[in-house]
């Protein structure tokens, strides 16, 4: 097979007008006419010079084509995937193949250079449609100071995560990614963590502008880890999250940031003291959402602008309930650590445009809770409509090509994160509008004082031109609170008052101002 892979490879070489550091992998080099593959990492290994030096570090994938790996690979030097060619029509597939026949599959990648896949479908884990569980990191990487990153992928199926850090001094960045079917399948167990540092030193891990679902597990648990430097999670989406033991677990962390992210019905399987375990820092008592073990002295933690929310769904579920609750946020350390917990998040209760139904998780909830010994409960992963019919058909289908997770831009969420825009995933939604009163615009320069208020507080702006302007004061669930002005006003600075604060709910309220140049927003503390 070598032999054959250096044949073509020699050809590709030759008709380069010269050496380059890529190239493009056919996607019909194996398998058959009805069902061109390629055997990737056959083609990879194959890729040497005469002295045993790899021609190529970039590997070009030609979307719609599929691509599979043979075995674990241990590669020493530096690869990059990327897509190329028309984006309609789909993204390059890459999963892993027995070429001996049967399920059993090797591990992708144990290897110790940087690695970076951009614009891929990766299907880590499909053993097949009777598949108890899904392989345990098929990625890990033994490189020390080595970088490793996830852009633009569509990345499903696995039962420890995207990646599972072996070495020391890790970079790991997932951008832009849509990331589902993570845990132990039809097992109770967890497991589907987006990033797992294990015990190992790790200088930075970033989530950011991606979107989960289906997650079995924490997105991010660090209570194995020696260290984390930096750890950032921004701009997600995430829903239909299960989230046996809470959501994010930090643990000798040095600076942390939890921002402008959407989460909807987080760890929606509950706190109970029956889902204590040893990775559960309050075992016996509760699982907070956030949480950190081992304080690091002199860290830091800067978490605002998230909106956190259940729908009413899966908070009837906790009502009916003698087994579970609604899970509390965040642990006493996390409010410890912030400097001003109440703006850590807001609730404002929304639904997407078009996901998965939760329906089926939340029969998994109910289920797991009372028949804790099962293995054969609700799958829990659900499939494309494509497999209507098939073995991979257990009733959980959804039309991916409608993928819609985003919301209204008439929400307080479109205009909530710490840079005025959405909350939320980005790169897959669309929350501008042809009127200018929508933009955000700072030079408005709306303020109030005193901030945190009682009894009254005083806001100020300045108009560089005159016109139709509203100042109204919402809550965190974007109700009108009350309407302070609503009328014309001349160019220059301004002022209103809001006044009776000792008759309303303290907590964090939102004082937004519309005028024709855009609109700006503050967030108003009542004590």
């Amino acid at each position: 097979m070598k032999k054959l892979y250096l044949s073509i490879l020699a050809l590709l070489f030759m008709a380069a007008s010269a050496f380059s550091q890529s190239i493009v992998v056919p996607p019909n080099l194996d398998g058959t006419t009805m069902f061109p593959f390629t055997y990737l990492s056959d083609f990879i290994d194959a890729d040497t010079a005469a002295n045993g030096d790899q021609m190529h570090t970039v590997y070009q994938l030609e979307t719609g084509g599929v691509y599979f790996f043979t075995g674990q690979k241990n590669w020493e030097f530096d690869v990059r995937l990327e897509a190329v060619g028309d984006p309609d029509n789909g993204k390059p597939l890459v999963s892993r193949i027995n070429t001996a026949g049967g399920t059993a599959l090797a591990p992708i990648y144990r290897g110790f250079g940087n690695f970076e896949w951009d614009g891929i479908y990766i299907i880590m884990g499909e053993e097949g449609a009777d598949a108890a569980q899904y392989e345990t990191a098929p990625f890990r990487p033994e490189g020390n100071d080595k970088r490793f990153i996830f852009n633009n992928c569509i990345i499903e199926k696995s039962r420890q995560g995207t990646i599972r850090i072996e070495g020391e001094n890790a970079k790991v960045y997932l951008t832009n990614c849509i990331i589902r079917n993570f845990g132990d399948f039809e097992k109770f167990g967890g497991n589907g963590r987006l990033v797992d540092t294990r015990e190992n030193f790790t200088d930075t891990v970033v989530i950011h502008n991606c979107v989960a679902h289906n997650i079995l597990d924490r997105l991010f648990i660090g209570f194995r880890q020696q260290g984390l430097n930096y750890f950032e999670f921004t701009n997600n989406t995430i829903f239909n999250h299960i989230g046996t033991f809470g959501m994010i677990q930090l643990n000798n962390t040095k600076e942390s940031i939890i921002k402008d992210n959407l989460f909807m019905n987080p760890s929606m399987i509950g706190t109970s003291p029956t889902l204590a375990a040893e990775q559960i820092t309050y075992q016996n008592i509760v699982s907070y959402l956030f949480t950190i073990d081992t304080l690091v002295e002199g860290a830091s933690m800067d978490m605002s602008n998230n909106n956190i929310f259940w729908t009413q769904d899966v908070l009837d579920y906790y009502a009916t309930s003698d087994s579970v609750s609604q899970p509390p946020i965040l642990s006493p350390e996390v409010e410890g650590m912030l400097a001003d917990p109440s703006s850590a998040y807001f609730t404002e209760v929304l639904e997407l445009n078009n996901v998965p139904d939760r329906a089926p998780l939340i029969q998994y909830c109910q289920e797991a809770i009372m028949y804790r010994d099962s293995v054969g409960i609700t799958d829990i992963m659900v499939e494309d409509i494509s497999f209507a019919g098939t073995p991979w058909d257990k009733g959980y289908l959804f039309d991916f090509s409608q993928f819609d997770p985003c919301y209204s831009n008439t929400t307080m969420s479109a205009t909530a994160a710490s840079d005025g825009g959405p909350v939320g995933v980005r790169f897959l939604c669309d929350y501008t509008s042809p009127t200018s009163e929508r933009a955000y615009n700072p030079d408005l320069n709306l303020t109030s004082a005193p901030n945190p208020a009682s009894g009254s507080t005083q806001l100020s702006f300045h108009l560089q031109q005159g016109g139709q302007i509203n100042l109204s004061v919402f809550d965190l669930n974007g109700r009108l609170v009350s309407t302070l002005f609503n009328g014309t006003l001349p160019a220059g600075s301004h002022t209103a008052s809001w006044e009776n604060l000792d008759n309303i709910s303290k907590g964090m309220y939102f004082a937004n101002l519309q005028t024709a140049q855009g609109r700006m927003f503050v967030k108003i503390f009542v004590q």
